[in-house]
């Protein structure tokens, strides 16, 4: 065989090879991109693990039978203002369901139409109004939250502190006693509690 023949016939051979090389290391990558785009898509944001809390909080309170009975049986969350967390607890809230109870979500424009609500969620831009707020709602069977410094201490009775992965109830007890609800111990032993003990 001539010795252009054997050339053309080495490099030939030689193709394939780094053709399927480059497919491989393609494929792989290929690969690693859809295990890690999943997990990077996932990641829940610090109001979607917020909105999971609330849930959770629910679920460890007891209202009074009167509430319940005048709420139909439903858990009524009022959202009071916006904010990012306020546009989740809306979307999250509203699909679940605490205890065998449908969760109805409510806006609010004013302290009174927070009324009858079993949770009132008081967002970062009704900051200036949250002293109205809690005026309007004293002594009633409510559990105010919010995401705001210094709320629990400033008469507000549940209140986000810290950062994913360590969010934390920061929790007035002696505040939901008064009002006539009962936060169970199991809550309280994961809760930062403002006064009062468990």
């Amino acid at each position: 065989m001539p010795h252009t023949d054997l050339a053309r016939t080495s490099r030939m051979s030689r193709a394939p090879r780094r053709t399927s090389v480059r497919a491989v290391v393609t494929a792989a990558l290929a690969m690693l991109l859809a295990l890690a785009s999943p997990c990077l898509a996932q990641a829940p944001d610090a109001s979607a693990i917020k909105a999971d809390m609330v849930c959770n909080l629910a679920k460890f309170v007891t209202w009074p039978d009167g509430l319940i009975a005048q709420n139909r049986g439903q858990l009524v969350v009022a959202i009071f203002g916006e904010d990012d967390l306020a546009v989740t607890l809306a979307s999250v809230l509203s699909t679940r369901s605490v205890n065998g109870k449908p969760i109805f979500v409510r806006f609010a424009r004013r302290a009174q139409d927070c009324k009858g609500a079993q949770i009132v969620y008081i967002a970062s831009s009704e900051s200036a109004h949250v002293d109205d707020v809690l005026g309007f709602l004293n002594g009633a069977p409510t559990i105010t939250l919010a995401d705001t410094d210094g709320f629990a201490q400033r008469g507000g009775m549940v209140n986000f502190t810290g950062a994913p992965p360590r969010v934390r109830f920061e929790i007035s007890l002696a505040r939901a006693e008064k009002s006539g609800l009962r936060i169970s111990s199991r809550l309280l032993a994961i809760a930062h509690v403002v006064d009062g003990t468990p």
